[in-house]
């Protein structure tokens, strides 16, 4: 719910900020270049060492080339340049356009930026929840009655996430080429979708469409024998709270990640969603899966958190849904924890309560300890 809020508020002050509140649902112009406009182009002209030879053309910069001296085309690419612009040193943005041309030269560079994003979202949140899991003085009260991770568990996740990460972002990179090159309905301004409340009900069916989407999707790296063998079981090596740890979140095979996580892309074009949230949404997703992965018991139902995501690593069939236990209820397939997940041995051990029968299936197991 959280990750939904935040997209929406944050793309509602986004587009407020274009033209203010009252032009909102106003038809551009044909000039019209929605933020961040194309003075940034203009002060990169501004500077000669930024001007280079390509295919016996002279630009004032990498990112003339690639946006054809034309940001008003293509809001999208404008954006993505843009943010390429002040994260990507353009001496590499130029190698980039002189190595693959202009086309794949900026979706290279997309690439990179993401990469190093993908980077700082890992090791800035896994850092912190380790932080206030393990060396905050509540940590004592945390852990007096359960196991702490070891230094090992925690090195073998972050080498694995490490290696996995240079293929799991090529999934942003291929969603920004589909919605560039137009073969989604993702649009990027208020006015091309009719104003907020048409935003704010595409968006709820987008987001519920990704919710099934991802659980169908990582129930089935679990049903399918090979896809479980070969993709998804290695992201269950951690199969206990004392082998859970924010560093998890993306310790898996990339291919496993990519797949969970490509009913964000798969269902652009099929229901419209504005580009900010989307984004925002793939952004926040990376921090929810650190949360959801740390063992605590930190949760608020209806929400699929970390109590719930725990039991799925500890019992593999059940509690697949991503940010809310609906699908899961829905399917058949929740198991709800009584008391600590992490505590696993003694009177005070974590029990869970019998599957409860699905609205279009049955829950599987009865009541056990961990």
């Amino acid at each position: 719910f959280s990750i939904l809020v935040v997209a929406c508020l944050t793309t509602a002050v986004y587009a407020a900020s274009l033209n203010g509140t009252a032009q909102m649902v106003v038809e551009p112009n044909d000039d019209y270049v929605p933020w961040p406009g194309d003075n940034w182009l203009r002060s990169m002209a501004s500077d000669a060492s930024n001007s280079f030879t390509f295919d016996g053309y002279t630009y004032n910069s990498a990112y003339e080339a690639v946006l054809n001296g034309d940001p008003a085309s293509n809001s999208v690419k404008n954006f993505n340049a843009y943010i390429n612009s002040f994260i990507i040193p353009h001496d590499v943005s130029i190698k980039m356009v002189k190595t693959f041309g202009t086309f794949w030269g900026h979706h290279v560079t997309c690439y990179i930026r993401n990469l190093f994003a993908g980077m700082i979202v890992y090791y800035g949140t896994a850092g912190f929840f380790h932080y206030h899991c393990y060396i905050h003085p509540r940590s004592k009260e945390i852990f007096k009655d359960r196991k702490r991770p070891s230094n090992e568990i925690i090195w073998h996740q972050i080498k694995l996430a490490q290696a996995s990460l240079f293929i799991y972002v090529l999934l942003p990179a291929i969603s920004e080429f589909v919605i560039e090159e137009g073969y989604t309905k993702t649009y990027y301004t208020f006015a091309e979708i009719g104003g907020f409340l048409p935003y704010l009900m595409h968006t709820l069916v987008y987001f519920s469409l990704v919710e099934i989407g991802i659980y169908w999707m990582h129930r089935t790296l679990h049903t399918n024998k090979f896809l479980y063998k070969h993709i998804h079981m290695p992201h269950h090596y951690y199969s206990r709270p004392e082998t859970l740890t924010p560093w998890a979140s993306i310790s898996f095979h990339p291919l496993d990640g990519m797949l969970q996580a490509c009913p964000y892309v798969l269902c652009l074009p099929i229901v419209p969603c504005h580009y900010l949230t989307h984004t925002i949404m793939i952004f926040l997703t990376a921090v929810w899966a650190t949360y959801i992965h740390d063992a605590m018991d930190w949760n608020i139902d209806p929400i699929m958190g970390s109590k719930y995501h725990t039991v799925h690593h500890t019992h593999y069939i059940y509690n697949y849904g991503q940010i809310f236990t609906f699908c899961d209820r829905i399917w058949g397939t929740l198991r709800v924890p009584v008391g600590k997940t992490g505590v696993i041995e003694g009177p005070k051990k974590v029990k869970l309560l019998p599957a409860a029968k699905g609205w279009f299936g049955n829950g599987r197991g009865k009541t056990k300890a961990l």
